[in-house]
């Protein structure tokens, strides 16, 4: 059974016996919502489209052009009177990864293309990573975050992945929330989405070809500057594939989960 189909079955039972904890059952998903944002200022952040270009990742969370600037969302979790919930565990707030996708023997409610496992990149000691939790508990307004390289951007040796998703789901206590691209606007206006500079293989049986940035990636890149553009291959989200994309990858050639840093 599922992890957090098991946390919601507790819940519920928890309610009925008349227990008034924190629990999924107050977490409202139309009151709640996640943003992007970045930049190194938490009260003063880049927001929305802003801070979207930065979100951008290298299989080995290396910090040298991978999810620069505190790339983050900030998490506001609200109940149905639109109150903050405060302290809900950073372990309870989380982006959920399967760790990758069925052909590999992985399913659940997370991101099914996102590879981040051992079983299948044994040679690069891959930590098998299914939730990117919160940088600390909810506070009085029930606001937190999650920084994708690790709390409050301090790199954490644990947190490496490969490839991408078209939606990268956020749970608090199993509980789905959406996005708003700004603070202001409406919940459902933005979808959670991280590109990464490995962009090939990996989603196969064949062992170590996930979560390493190689000549597969460089080529897919450098063909598509001359053809209409991928999202996906668009690093600094200025709408093109350039040199400037290219060149981000080259820098991160053969960067995988044990290279260059290791952990």
């Amino acid at each position: 059974m599922n992890s957090w189909i098991r946390i919601r079955m507790v819940v519920a039972a928890l309610a009925l016996a008349g227990w008034t904890g924190t629990s999924a059952a107050q977490v409202s998903p139309d009151k709640s919502f996640y943003v992007p944002q970045a930049g190194l200022d938490y009260n003063n952040p880049l927001e929305g489209t802003d801070a979207i270009p930065y979100f951008r990742a290298c299989p080995n969370n290396d910090g040298d052009g991978s999810l620069p600037l505190d790339a983050r969302i900030k998490v506001v979790v609200r109940d149905a009177n639109d109150a903050g919930i405060k302290d809900i565990a950073a372990s309870d707030i989380c982006i959920l990864f399967n760790g990758g996708p069925p052909v590999q023997g992985y399913t659940g409610n997370g991101a099914d293309s996102v590879i981040a496992n051992s079983t299948y990149n044994p040679a690069f000691n891959c930590p098998d990573v299914r939730c990117v939790q919160a940088d600390g508990p909810t506070d009085a307004d029930g606001v937190t975050y999650i920084t994708f390289t690790g709390a409050g951007g301090v790199r954490d040796p644990n947190r490496k992945w490969g490839h991408y998703d078209s939606v990268l789901p956020v749970y608090v206590l199993g509980v789905p929330i959406q996005g708003r691209i700004t603070s202001n606007d409406n919940n459902g206006t933005y979808v959670l989405q991280i590109k990464n500079f490995d962009q090939v293989g990996g989603l196969t049986t064949i062992l170590n070809t996930g979560e390493i940035v190689n000549s597969n990636d460089i080529n897919a890149v450098q063909a598509n500057i001359v053809a209409p553009p991928v999202f996906w291959r668009d690093f600094d989200g200025d709408l093109f594939v350039t040199i400037a994309d290219l060149n981000m990858v080259l820098f991160h050639n053969l960067h995988r989960c044990n290279s260059p840093n290791n952990p």
